[in-house]
Parts: structure tokens; sequence; C-alpha cells
């Protein structure tokens, strides 16, 4: 399940980077000879019995004399659940045909067509968010780096990243340089980022804004290839503050739906029958542009408090030609009141605008027509993926950790997000199938990380 398993993919790492820090342990650098581990496993939980995964991951980093360096991490994630299939909450049973769990059917053994039995049609109760049940993966991702130095002031980093899921594939390659002025108090850097993906969902590509009973496909596979640089500047402003500064530049092209995603078509409100299947409501699959370009800025600065605790503040703001923009604060606190003993409490806030093409359902007349058993859409782009709409997200949490002595380290960390709609209301007619339902679904998640760092 491709896209939908990117989509958690892009939340896992989102919770072990941004939301849990850049790893579950304190990152030290390894002397020459040894090699410095960093370990950690998520367990990452969405509420209503949604999305449940399981991370574990392995970081090994080694230095040279000359302060070279080299990097390898592994990370693994087993998902299970239920996701959004992105059709509307009605206040009438819906029933669907989950393309993920039918494909796999065709081919499965008598084991796993035990296991999927039933999960290929699936209904939805009146008034409960339309879950597609079928949603199981794993995701494996390679990634390895080296760092160099050249000459007095300057360091070369290259690096590469393998990722592979059931229908999804991606390989990229990375290169940045670092310079250092002014007594090593500023360091000037610029990187590069190529993305190579290949998308082959269960069921092949569906017709953009086809019907969902006809499944009309397009081909088996896709491909989409992503740019993106990134120029920093890093001051230290004083022996207790430093302050950095970053602008990306991200440009992506290709295959950007998730094949899984659809879209209800309602006439005033109420459900429109499909013309093909008299027993079943009419569904289009989504359709987004195929480019997209994104500007960032992002400002972080960490600054020292007393002998042992640092406040780390950042800020980044995201806009694109899709019409999202988005602002992000986060704020953690280190607080070391024991040798061996500190706390981290965190605080992150986010807030996006929706997509230009958001939509939670579609206008039979106005947005598709449907005319005999032809159904036509009269947009050329529309989504109803609620990360693509207007929202805004708190995330609160705190990290415990246990220096045992150098270079070895226990940690805990506990987060919790949620989701608030902030999108305008679609209108719908007074006593319709959507009179009185959400039109957007809000997200709960909570995740526990243990880390372990030590030096072999």
């Amino acid at each position: 399940m491709q896209l939908k398993d990117k989509k958690i993919g892009q939340r896992l790492a989102l919770a072990t980077t941004a939301l849990l820090g850049a790893q579950a342990t304190t990152q030290v650098q390894a002397a020459d000879g040894d090699w410095k581990i960093d370990s950690a496993l998520l367990v990452y939980s969405e509420s209503d019995d949604r999305v449940q995964a399981v991370e574990p991951v392995l970081s090994l980093t080694r230095e040279f004399e000359d302060e070279s360096a080299f990097n390898l991490r592994i990370v693994y994630d087993s998902l299970t659940g239920s996701s959004p299939n992105g059709a509307a909450i009605a206040n009438v049973p819906q029933t669907f045909t989950s393309a993920s769990a039918a494909s796999r059917m065709e081919d499965a053994d008598e084991e796993e067509q035990e296991r999927y039995e039933g999960r290929g049609d699936y209904t939805v109760n009146a008034g409960d968010t339309p879950l597609d049940p079928s949603f199981e993966d794993s995701r494996t991702v390679l990634s390895a780096g080296w760092t160099q130095p050249w000459g007095d002031d300057y360091k070369v980093s290259v690096g590469g990243t393998y990722s592979t899921e059931g229908d999804f594939t991606s390989m990229s390659v990375n290169g940045a340089i670092a310079r250092d002025l002014n007594n090593n108090n500023t360091t000037l850097s610029v990187g590069l980022n190529l993305e190579f993906d290949t998308i082959n969902p269960n069921g092949g590509i569906p017709q953009a804004l086809g019907s969902l009973s006809e499944h009309n496909t397009s081909g088996s596979d896709d491909t989409k290839q992503v740019v993106d640089m990134m120029v920093g500047v890093t001051q230290v402003l004083n022996r207790r503050w430093i302050t950095q500064f970053n602008l990306g530049l991200s440009q992506s092209s290709g295959y950007q739906n998730d094949p899984y995603k659809i879209l209800t078509v309602v006439d005033n409100g109420n459900l429109v029958t499909d013309p093909n299947d008299s027993e079943r409501y009419l569904y289009v699959f989504e359709n987004r542009p195929e480019d997209r370009q994104k500007i960032s800025l992002y400002w972080q600065n960490k600054v020292a408090i007393g002998s042992t605790d640092a406040i780390d503040v950042g800020y980044r703001y995201m806009t694109d030609d899709w019409g999202i923009n988005s602002h992000t604060m986060d704020l953690t606190y280190h607080w070391q009141p024991l040798d061996h003993f500190y706390l981290e409490p965190h605080y992150r806030y986010y807030t996006q605008t929706a997509a230009d093409f958001y939509e939670p359902f579609l206008n039979a007349g106005s947005e598709v027509a449907v005319t005999g058993s032809s159904v036509t859409a009269l947009v050329n782009e529309a989504s109803s993926d609620p990360r693509l709409a207007a929202f805004s997200a708190n995330t609160y949490g705190i990290k415990a950790g246990f220096p045992l002595r150098q270079d070895e380290e226990i940690s805990v960390r506990v987060e919790y997000y949620q989701q608030q709609d902030d999108n305008s209301r679609k209108a719908v007619a007074t006593g319709s199938d959507l009179d009185g339902m959400s039109q957007f679904t809000e997200l709960e998640a909570s995740w526990i990380q243990v880390g372990y760092s030590f030096r072999w």
C-alpha cells in the first residue's frame, strides 16, 4: 500500500526526528577505531484502532584520526491497522472494495487467503469514518554516509538511501559541502539530494478521477523524481548561544497521487448511486498535480542555561505551489538535575492551509458529470486526503535520559499528537446524508521510544 505507507513512513520519520529528536540517544563522536552505536525502538499507535507500528532503528558511526567518518543506519517498520480511504463520513452505511486486499487475494496462498478473507469488501457503519482495514505492510530503509575533511576549512559529505515497501521503492543520493569561517565560529553549507521513486500499487495505477467500481488502470507502475537543495549558515553568537538559518528548495515531478485514496460523489449532500453498481455509492479516485515546488525557511537557536541546562527553539515556514503554507514551532528544554539523569520536556505546534485542490467530497453536476453509465470528472485535480487539508496540531512529550558512563546512555521518550480541523465546511442540504457529519478526519496518536547508545 505504497502512498498510504509512504504517508505513515513520513509520519514515523517525523516521530523519530522533529518530534522525538534526531536520535533517541545522545550523539557522541566516536574515537578512532571505535564504533558509536545508537539503537532505538519506537512503538507508534493511532486512536480508533487505526495504524499501529513498531520501528527498530540502528545507527553505527565510526570516526578516524583524519576526522573522516562513516555512518550506517538501518530502519525497519512493521505496519498494521486501518487507514482512512478518503470517502466522506455519512449517516448511512457504506460498502467498499479494497483494491489492496482484493489484489492480495488473487495470488495469495491458502494461509494468506484466510487472513484476507472478507477484507476485499468491507462495510462502514453510519456515522463512522470510512477506514480500509487491509492496511498491512513493512518497510526497510538502509542508508550510508561518508564525511571527509577537505583542506583546513572544508568538509565534504556523500551518502545514499534505499527504501523498500510492498508496493514502493525509493533510492536517493546526496552530497553536501561545508566551510568554516571566522575562527570556526561561522559555517556555510550547501547540500543536494536526488530521489528516485517507483510506485507499483496493488491493483495497478488507477485512472485519475475514474470511478472506484470500474477501477480502470493506466498501467502497473509509475515513477516520481525529487530534487532537494539546502543552503545554510550556522553562527556561534557567544559561548552560550548558537543559531542556524536554512533555506530549502524542493522540486518533485511524476506520480504524486495516493492510488488508494477516493472521493465521495454527492448530489445536494446525498450520496449518489453508482451507475455501474446499483448496490454501491459512487466514488472516484483522487488526482493531484504532477509537479510540486516547495520553499522552506528554518531558524534554530540553542542556548545554554547555567552549567548543564539548555533550550532549543526552532521555527519553520514552508510554502508550495499547491497552495499549502505551513508554520512549525518547536521547543525543547534540557534539564539535568543530576549527573546521571536529565529530562527534556517538548512541545511542537504545527498549522497549515489547505491545498488548492483539497475537497472533502465532489458535487454531481458541477464537479462530476453522471450521464447514464458514464462518469466524467469536471475538475482536473481533487483529493480528500486530510494531510492536504487545513489543520493545526499540537505535540506534547517528555524524554528521560540516563547517562551511565562516557558514551553510554539509556533514554525513554513519550509523545502525544492531536490534530484540529481548520477547514471551512462545504455546503450540504439540511437532512441530507452528509448533514451534521464531520468533513475532516482528525488524528490522535501516541508513541514511546526507548533508546540505548554505547561505544564498541
